[in-house]
């Protein structure tokens, strides 16, 4: 694990993914995944995405007198959707077979909310350790907090990524720790699958 998504967790509760959805009010769009055999399900475009609105704000900006400004940038998560399989078959599914697909699905979702725990511990670090910025005037200002902004998104994207490496996408789930570790998101098929 890196040490940045390993740092970020380490403060993070260890909520349950129902609990990150509730608290973080995460929209979920499911949809049926039917495909003609057990071996096309791992051929399927991307089985999950988790689409975050990280984003940032000025709070409390006013001018100090002598054409300085201040303010304090905030980071936070807009609107939060995960798109995950509701189900997934094949035509002739043994109850094994419903089962494993039923495991993969819940290892989908598990993987997709981990998403959104990286971002949730990315903007409560960048959070913890803002300050205002002080600027000669308000153009110097909006310039200045635009670039911690910028800088932020780049540090969320870069976490997201370093997850999707760690884990090969969910592939390897279990290269995770802590609250991200859980299934690997494959399905092993029956040789007639």
């Amino acid at each position: 694990m890196t040490v940045l998504i390993a740092a970020l967790l380490a403060a993070a509760e260890a909520l349950n993914d129902d609990a990150v959805i509730a608290q973080l009010h995460v929209r979920i769009e499911a949809r049926d995944v039917a495909v003609s055999s057990c071996r096309d399900v791992m051929n399927e475009p991307e089985a999950g995405l988790a689409t975050i609105g990280f984003r940032f704000r000025v709070d409390d900006s006013h001018a100090l007198g002598n054409g300085r400004y201040t303010g304090t940038v905030v980071f936070d998560l807009g609107d939060v959707t995960v798109e995950v399989p509701k189900s997934i078959s094949w035509p002739g599914m043994s109850a094994a077979d419903r089962e494993r697909a039923d495991a993969l699905r819940r290892a989908i979702v598990h993987h997709e909310i981990g998403h959104v725990r990286v971002a949730a511990a990315v903007r409560d670090a960048l959070n913890a350790g803002r300050a205002p910025i002080v600027a000669p005037d308000v153009f110097s200002f909006r310039a200045q907090a635009d670039d911690a902004g910028r800088t932020g998104f780049e540090r969320f994207k870069q976490a997201e990524r370093d997850y999707d490496a760690l884990t090969d996408h969910g592939r390897n789930q279990r290269a995770a720790t802590g609250p991200l570790a859980g299934p690997d998101t494959a399905l092993q098929c029956d040789i007639a699958g």
